[in-house]
């Protein structure tokens, strides 16, 4: 899974690219990145808060383990996830993808 990339032992970086505006909230695998569709629009950082309230709810962890390492303004995002517990990427995209 080229877009999961393990950090350290509970740290990952996830490669994210989103769609705004959607009409339905989805996360899917394509190829090098996660394909989001968010309902909310890219405007006064909407997107980026439903984008966090849907990896903590995925994911099952806090606000603050995420952390946008780039792409706050953009569609392309690099986002860095640190779990309480060792854990394996077949793990993460799991919980993503169901």
């Amino acid at each position: 899974m080229s877009y999961i990339e393990k950090k350290t032992e509970k740290s990952y970086i996830l490669t994210i690219y989103v769609k705004p505006n959607s009409h339905h909230q989805k996360i899917e695998q394509d190829g090098k990145f996660l394909a989001v569709s968010l309902k909310s629009k890219a405007r006064r950082n909407k997107a980026n808060k439903e984008l966090l309230r849907l990896l903590q709810k995925k994911l099952g962890i806090n606000a603050n383990q995420i952390k946008f390492l780039s792409g706050l303004y953009n569609e392309d995002k690099i986002i860095q996830i640190d779990f309480m517990e060792s854990i394996d990427e077949n793990q993460i995209a799991k919980r993503l993808l169901e």
